[in-house]
């Protein structure tokens, strides 16, 4: 297997998990955020195009690192990687674009419901 199948099958996988999570609503996915943010951080690292997206990424979770986060900072964070996400879906690859559209409207869907 080359190194961008294997990327490819990371970030799908990635993908998969994330949606499993959010699906649920944001009290299932608040178990496993840090960790499942922290991956895509370190998944979008050095990826140019998705600097956007990693770095929103970064100032989530120091919001939810310090503790002190609002529901209107939290979903702030949301509404744009929800926005960056759906934005990156158009060029990603083939097999990825429907989930990255889905995980931009699972992030914004969130957004609105911490924003209630």
């Amino acid at each position: 297997m080359n190194a961008p199948q294997s990327q490819s099958s990371l970030g799908n996988s990635q993908l998969d998990t994330t949606l499993g999570a959010l699906r649920g609503g944001l009290p299932s996915a608040a178990g496993i955020a840090g960790e499942n943010i922290t991956g895509w951080i370190k998944t979008l690292q050095g990826n140019a195009p998705l600097a956007d997206i990693a770095a929103e990424l970064q100032s989530l979770h120091q919001a939810l690192r310090s503790g002190t986060a609002d529901a209107a900072t939290l979903a702030q964070h949301l509404s744009s990687l929800g926005e960056l996400t759906t934005q990156a879906a158009d060029s990603a690859t083939a097999d990825a674009q429907d989930k990255l559209r889905e995980l931009g409207n699972v992030l914004s869907t969130a957004a609105g419901q911490l924003r209630g």
